[in-house]
């Protein structure tokens, strides 16, 4: 009996599905991660490709419908399953970076590094809970304006143009240190000369960073706090109380993407930082002050490398979605896997 050929319809269904199966095991061939043996590479592919086909829910039952297996596999998988998580997450950083530095240098664009926090907000146990969720504890969310239960999330998010990829992505624990210690972390591991931009909040913009970043030639700009001390003429005074003595003729117009800004441009010492920019922008209820270590760039180019930060932030808190099971090795390794989704913005 002659086998029957496969429809119009049919036919193009397989080629949905074959497709992007091949093109990320030839990913996992190009980025260096065939070092996982059999099982592991398949069940990354098979949770990497539901992703990419039907977005990222944080539910093990959508891996189920995309892949071969029960969806209890898969929670075993990143609970309990033998792959090295840390030779993983180098592999990412470095293929990452070296993707977006070649991107870079081919559209003459610069490097972007944005670094971020947040909070996925988990239910609170009671009292008498037997499994409580595993490294949840209380963290301020600058969100919800206010202290809530659940996993603090730190990224790194690596980009320049239009592109941007994951470079880092961990829970915050006491055994990692503060947000500071794992921001320095991720700057010392970037490659010798990387000249980046490192783009933060208010919250990153401290002297040890700005001292790491100068040995790895990398310029920070960030938001900066309106009482940082500053030394103009020699004076100390606060960014606020400078931005407000000064007269309206100090502040001179800035237009980025058609919106106008009045600035004031200050360049000179700050407290532990010998020689920076600082602007400061905004009427007296609503000053905003940012900080920038490159002193060649214009006002207008720090400007417009600041809205790169809301930018990347957005796409960090798409890959941070929620998960939830309770295990902390199951969060620190769903995480890795929203990272690994740089497949889905490569593809």
């Amino acid at each position: 009996m002659e086998a029957q050929r496969p429809t119009k319809h049919k036919r193009e269904c397989l080629v949905k599905i074959i497709t992007p199966k091949e093109q990320i095991r030839k990913f996992f061939f190009e980025k260096h991660l065939d070092f996982l043996t059999s099982v592991p590479q398949q069940r990354l592919q098979e949770m990497i490709l539901t992703s990419c086909l039907k977005g990222n829910s944080g539910k093990m039952v959508d891996y189920a419908e995309g892949g071969p297996v029960h969806r209890t596999t898969y929670s075993h998988f990143l609970s309990k399953g033998k792959w090295d998580d840390e030779r993983l997450e180098e592999t990412q950083k470095r293929e990452s970076f070296q993707t977006v530095t070649e991107l870079a240098q081919a559209t003459k664009t610069p490097v972007f590094v944005s670094i971020d926090d947040t909070v996925l907000p988990k239910t609170k146990p009671s009292s008498k809970a037997k499994r409580p969720t595993q490294g949840a504890g209380w963290y301020y969310s600058h969100l919800e304006g206010k202290v809530i239960y659940g996993h603090q999330i730190h990224a790194a998010i690596v980009g320049t143009g239009e592109t941007s990829l994951c470079y880092s992505m961990k829970r915050c624990c006491p055994e990692r240190g503060t947000k500071i210690d794992m921001t320095l972390e991720i700057i010392r591991s970037f490659p010798a000369d990387s000249d980046a931009y490192v783009l933060a909040d208010s919250w990153y913009t401290s002297h040890a960073i700005f001292d790491a970043c100068q040995e790895k030639n990398c310029h920070l700009i960030g938001a900066m706090k309106t009482n940082r001390i500053l030394y103009p003429e020699g004076r100390r005074i606060s960014a606020a109380d400078l931005a407000f003595s000064l007269d309206p003729g100090c502040f001179h117009p800035v237009t980025v993407k058609g919106r106008t800004y009045m600035v004031y441009r200050y360049e000179g010492a700050l407290d532990k930082i010998d020689h920076a920019v600082v602007g400061a922008l905004g009427k007296k209820k609503a000053l905003r002050v940012f900080l920038c270590s490159d002193i060649a760039l214009s006002d207008e180019t720090i400007l417009e490398y600041v809205e790169h930060v809301i930018r990347f932030v957005k796409r960090f808190r798409i890959l941070s979605e929620c998960y939830r099971n309770r295990r902390k090795r199951f969060a620190l390794r769903f995480s890795l896997i929203a990272g690994i989704c740089n497949f889905d913005r490569l593809a």
